[in-house]
């Protein structure tokens, strides 16, 4: 026996080794890594969720938007067929009103 062996023999009250936890950083590091990725995903989540919302609002103001437009083309039409508006003004009306409704259309379909 070497004699480090034997003094701990010797001792009258031997006391327990304490080693460090070679994985207690390791262990942090994953539970602050898994953290920020929940905390990550919720706000995603929510950011569509959010956005989804917004996609549909804006759908259904489009919507109204058409509505209200061929509305006033039908109006116009209602007026001509009166005689109450004059054919320059009719059609310079229904040609502006035409384009409105052509961009409103348009964007109807690139929002679906």
């Amino acid at each position: 026996m070497t004699s480090l062996t034997l003094l701990l023999l010797l001792q009258d009250n031997p006391r327990p080794i304490e080693v460090p936890n070679a994985m207690g950083a390791h262990t942090w590091f994953i539970i602050l890594a898994v953290g920020a990725f929940l905390a990550w995903s919720i706000s995603y989540s929510l950011q569509l969720h959010k956005e989804a919302l917004e996609r549909k609002k804006g759908r259904a103001e489009l919507s109204r938007q058409r509505d209200g437009l061929l509305d006033q083309i039908a109006e116009l039409e209602t007026q001509k067929e009166a005689e109450s508006i004059t054919d320059k003004k009719y059609k310079q009306e229904l040609k502006e009103l035409k384009f409105r409704l052509s961009k409103v259309i348009d964007r109807l379909g690139a929002k679906s």
